[in-house]
């Protein structure tokens, strides 16, 4: 028993445009997860090669993102020398820096050697902070000014800010003091 599917001309031409409308849809969709699957792999490589570019004084960004060493614990009652022995080596006029954010203290930006650092998020900054969009590509600098550490906003964005008071200008910080740049409040030691 043989079954015939017989169709008329309006017929045909609704099921035809049917059929194609679903191919066209089917295409579409697959053309978009093409390209988004294109886009995601391409910031992914753009991020890791950010991360093993290595800078203009030849210092990986890696670097840029180690831990900072722990300063030696002295006993109750004990002399701590005058001098570091992690500044020792350090030229004069340099000094190290390490920002730990606070929210996640195993995170902490660390870079040594120079007299003043540049803070951003592009990968050529002394301090690089890559995966926060409201730190601005050129965000903030610190510099050492006769043994004093200061901060200076370079017309960011999101602004920053020193124990929670936003800067308009070149300000003086301590150790421990809280700085915030982009939304995220760093420690800063040196």
């Amino acid at each position: 028993m043989e079954t015939l599917l017989v169709l008329t001309n309006a017929e045909a031409a609704d099921t035809l445009a049917l059929v194609a409308w679903v191919l066209t849809f089917f295409i579409v969709l697959n053309a978009g997860i093409l390209i988004y699957t294109i886009i995601r792999n391409n910031k992914a490589a753009k991020y890791a090669a950010m991360m093993s570019d290595t800078g203009d004084d030849g210092a990986t960004s890696e670097s840029m993102t180690k831990k900072a060493p722990k300063k030696p614990k002295t006993k109750k009652g004990e002399v701590q020398p005058e001098e570091n022995e992690e500044d020792a080596y350090l030229p004069e006029g340099t000094f190290q820096i390490s920002l730990t954010d606070l929210a996640n203290p195993e995170r902490t930006f660390y870079a040594e050697g120079k007299a003043a650092y540049l803070v951003g998020r592009r990968p050529q900054m002394d301090l690089c902070i890559p995966d926060d969009g409201y730190v601005s590509g050129t965000h903030c600098k610190f510099e050492l000014v006769e043994g004093d550490l200061f901060i200076t906003d370079l017309e960011s964005s999101n602004g920053t800010k020193v124990n929670g008071v936003k800067i308009t200008e070149k300000t003086k910080v301590t150790e421990n003091d809280v700085v915030r740049i982009g939304k995220m409040e760093y420690r800063v030691n040196y």
